[in-house]
């Protein structure tokens, strides 16, 4: 696999279990549990039990985003105007490296939205502030995680409850059919998602040392890469996560489980400034975005706007 072309479940989003998408990745992800079984069990790749020094994973990972959303129009929202979103999250591993090229790592994740406009149904923010635990492969140039724990608080606006503690768990691993196609089959385990259990997966394909496709939940992409220290590509992304909201004079939405959720595409470029410091920039075209009460009413859509996002790697070996 090409060092260049990512893997990484980050983010496996649950989106509305109404959407189109969501059917498609619930199909594919039990294909992909098929192909495993078919391929009996083959791994993601070979580790070397004594790696060398230069090839040893960083000892700290840190990763900085933001991003905007013009605004939109949300169904159904009476008055509330075009409502645009603002993105950031910031998290910060510290790698343990338990035996060749697997390790254990640790750390913390803060994420927020704030939106422009708000009222009873539509919180002014949705923010997460968890723990990290991973279980991860280090390729040689990236963490690949097989098993993420993300035990924390997930809140609208400003209200924190002894309810708003979760613990979303997410499997991943990684399955190797071919020398370039790999396959990655788990699934995500939510108590506030709708299902709780969902499938998730896809498979990774190095057409060639230029051209690589990536049909990976929730970050899909076809790339092209011109040399090793850049990554242009054609992708789409699956965002959000699921929030205990605070009590609002709304019967239906009064300490309620909100899933939201963005379906999106986009270009990007991706460049390595040097050794463990990436830069990422992406433009590209919000679908829709979804307000999901799962489990008390109503389900709200946005129309479609704009998107930029920055990010920042920082690996410090």
């Amino acid at each position: 696999m090409h060092g260049r072309n990512r893997t990484t479940l980050d983010r496996e989003i649950v989106v509305s279990k109404k959407g189109k998408l969501k059917l498609a990745w619930s199909i594919l992800g039990v294909l992909c549990l098929g192909q495993m079984a078919f391929a009996g069990g083959k791994a993601l790749a070979e580790p070397s039990l004594t790696p060398s020094a230069e090839n040893l994973g960083s000892l700290w990972s840190f990763e900085l985003n933001g991003e905007y959303t013009f605004g939109s129009h949300v169904e159904k929202s009476g008055n509330l105007g075009s409502q645009a979103e603002y993105r950031y999250e910031i998290e910060a591993l510290r790698n343990f490296r338990i035996t060749g090229d697997y390790y254990l790592q640790l750390g913390v994740d803060y994420e927020r939205y704030d939106f422009s406009r708000s009222n009873a149904q539509f919180p002014y923010s949705l923010t997460s502030f968890s723990g990290e635990i991973l279980f991860s492969y280090w390729s040689g140039d990236s963490f690949y995680p097989v098993i993420r724990i993300e035990p924390g608080i997930y809140y609208t606006r400003d209200h924190v409850t002894e309810n708003s503690f979760d613990l979303p768990i997410r499997i991943t691993p990684g399955f190797k059919l071919t020398p370039n196609l790999y396959v990655i089959a788990g699934c995500s385990i939510d108590v506030y998602s709708n299902p709780v259990v969902f499938p998730i997966g896809g498979f990774n394909w190095k057409i060639n040392d230029k051209f690589n496709f990536r049909a990976v939940f929730p970050r899909p992409r076809f790339s092209y890469i011109p040399n090793q220290n850049l990554e242009i590509y054609l992708g789409g992304e699956l965002l959000g996560n699921s929030y205990r909201n605070g009590p609002t004079n709304d019967r239906r939405t009064n300490n309620a489980i909100l899933e939201y959720s963005e379906e999106r595409a986009g270009v990007g470029v991706d460049y390595t400034l040097r050794k463990g410091i990436d830069l990422e920039a992406i433009a590209g075209w919000t679908i829709e975005r979804v307000y999901d009460y799962i489990r008390s009413g109503p389900i709200n859509r946005s129309r479609g706007s704009p998107y930029i996002r920055l990010d920042l790697k920082i690996d410090l070996f």
